[in-house]
């Protein structure tokens, strides 16, 4: 059994696999009333019938995204991967999120960074983080747009709201972890617990710009 964990988002997710069969997941709206992400692990983990001692990897989503999600799901992981000297794999989080495009592959993946930033991927290219001002001006021409929270393209660049995947072509984030978490337990390699660190992928750029000000 290989374990899933992403809670670098809005909606957050868990899903535990059979060799490449999804055996169990779970979905969530992050919210002030969650419960502990232990408990949903437990839970999720006897819908799979399995037990901790069956597990053989784990991974986690490394963001960018939510601070405290990323701490909560990071520390989880690398405490039982640790503590069951299992390998441990990262997921970046926006690629992950673009997956869940089931029409036709999105090409970016959006997500708030607050103080009006935004957390950017596109096909090809590095993760960045933009001010909102400039996003525009990054973004393709054409290509489908995975964004999140769902419609907030029309307000950051209402000439791209029409690229934007609509709610109902848009898959279950424990789908779109399942199988991205499959390629990275095939074909990547896990790294060491001391190099487990959240992607919070540079400064804001408020704060690079001052840095670079003379």
């Amino acid at each position: 059994m290989r374990l899933a964990i992403d809670t670098s988002g809005i909606e957050q997710a868990l899903t535990l696999l059979d060799g490449s069969r999804p055996v169990a997941r779970v979905d969530w709206v992050r919210s002030r009333d969650d419960p502990p992400l232990l408990v949903r692990l437990q839970a999720l983990m006897r819908e799979g019938g399995a037990h901790p001692d069956d597990l053989e990897a784990v991974a986690a989503g490394r963001g960018p995204g939510s601070f405290t999600g990323l701490r909560v799901g990071l520390s989880i992981a690398a405490g039982i991967a640790y503590a069951r000297h299992l390998p441990l794999y990262l997921l970046d989080s926006l690629p992950m999120l673009a997956r869940r495009s089931r029409q036709e592959a999105a090409m970016v993946a959006l997500r708030d960074a607050g103080h009006g930033e935004i957390y950017a991927w596109r096909k090809g290219d590095e993760i960045k983080r933009l001010p909102l001002a400039e996003l525009s001006s990054w973004l393709p021409p054409k290509g489908r747009i995975m964004v999140e929270p769902a419609g907030a393209l029309l307000t950051w660049s209402p000439v791209h709201a029409s690229l934007e995947v609509p709610l109902e072509e848009r898959a279950p984030a424990s789908e779109a972890l399942a199988g991205y978490a499959l390629e990275t337990f095939e074909f990547s390699k896990p790294v060491r617990y001391d190099e487990v660190q959240a992607l919070y992928v540079q400064p804001a750029a408020a704060e690079e710009r001052k840095r670079k000000a003379p």
